[in-house]
């Protein structure tokens, strides 16, 4: 409709133009019809123009830290860059902004100008309600010509993506006593990604070696295959088990309980082996974490995983998959706060 009145409105400008000319036969007046006329085909074309070459891109804000913790704001720029002499007064970029791990996801719009030769930048700040990978896609422009006849989409597959850690900056109170009771004494794990052995020698390749345990770097130098040969070791550990639970609140205080627990642990020196329920994969993620890196980039991989009902899903399979844990603490929900408890698995 908006369309239909401007283009209305359009011809009834021509139309009081052409008889101010047929009256007066002003040179002034037929230029003016003549610049009225040819406007909207150059408006057009120009719109065109620009649709082939514009371009959009959104970034991830870096604040010196990959991370964002939930309450605090994340920060995405999205930059309109036009190398042609067409400008457009209204172009409406469509936006999705979601949180698979949740499984959240909304669409704005927001409407940019596009300077001719030039590079527009617009902030998007979005505040990180809860955790998961917050995802921002351009899917689409929309750009109207000067004129404002013909609006002209373009697709667009710009994206960025910010990872939402739990809240972070308090500490856990626990009693040291239980902890203690959770400990496990154990050997290496065949695990991938839990490989609690060192390196005693380092030697040549010999066939019916891992490929895990090839030192590419060292290869490389002696253009020969050399591997770290390792022994095994063991180690005091603490099996800490969360569940994955498909309600973002609940999730939030279960992940936050995890976190927090986890980092104080590494803080005292204290080995974690956290345990979550993969429904993709059917079994347990099993990672090893020593340091607080290690604790950052396991949420950011957990964040790929799919969510279920079942409160106890984790801690069900528990005894039938690792019956060598004796015991481990578990971290649910009982609907309104986070439960960590002392789980026998004997």
């Amino acid at each position: 409709m908006e369309y239909i009145l401007r283009l209305i409105g359009y011809i009834i400008i021509i139309f009081f133009n052409g008889l101010m000319y047929f009256f007066l036969h002003s040179h002034f007046y037929f230029t003016v019809l003549c610049l009225l006329v040819l406007a909207p085909f150059c408006s057009v074309a120009l719109n065109f123009w620009l649709r082939k070459n514009i371009e959009i891109d959104i970034l991830a804000a870096s604040a010196g830290d990959d991370y964002v913790r939930t309450g605090q704001e994340a920060y995405f720029y999205i930059e309109v860059m036009n190398n042609t002499f067409a400008p457009s007064l209204d172009a409406k970029i469509r936006l999705k902004i979601s949180n698979d791990f949740i499984e959240r996801e909304t669409e704005e719009t927001i409407a940019v100008p596009v300077r001719i030769r030039g590079v527009y930048r617009v902030e998007l700040p979005l505040r990180a309600e809860l955790p998961g990978i917050i995802t921002v896609s351009a899917l689409s422009v929309r750009i109207k010509d000067l004129v404002g006849f013909v609006p002209l989409t373009k697709k667009l597959d710009s994206k960025a993506s910010v990872t939402i850690l739990p809240q972070d900056g308090f500490r856990l109170n626990y009693d040291r006593n239980v902890i203690e009771s959770g400990m496990l004494e154990s050997e290496e794990s065949t695990k991938r990604g839990n490989d609690f052995s060192d390196v005693q020698e380092i030697r040549e390749y010999i066939p019916g070696d891992k490929l895990m345990s090839i030192h590419w770097k060292l290869s490389a130098k002696r253009d020969i295959l050399m591997v770290k040969d390792r022994v095994s070791m063991s180690d005091r550990q603490l099996v800490l088990m969360l569940e994955l639970i498909k309600d973002p609140i609940r999730l939030d205080g279960i992940l936050t309980a995890a976190y927090t627990a986890v980092k104080t642990l590494c803080e005292e020196h204290t080995t974690v082996r956290l345990f979550y329920w993969s429904m993709g994969r059917y079994d347990y993620e099993d990672v090893r974490i020593d340091y607080i890196e290690e604790l950052k980039n396991a949420f950011a991989k957990m964040y790929y995983e799919k969510l279920y009902l079942n409160p106890e899903e984790g801690a069900s399979h528990m005894r039938e998959v690792h019956p060598e844990i004796k015991s481990y603490m578990h971290i649910t929900s009982d609907g309104s706060d986070a439960v960590i408890t002392l789980r026998d698995n004997g």
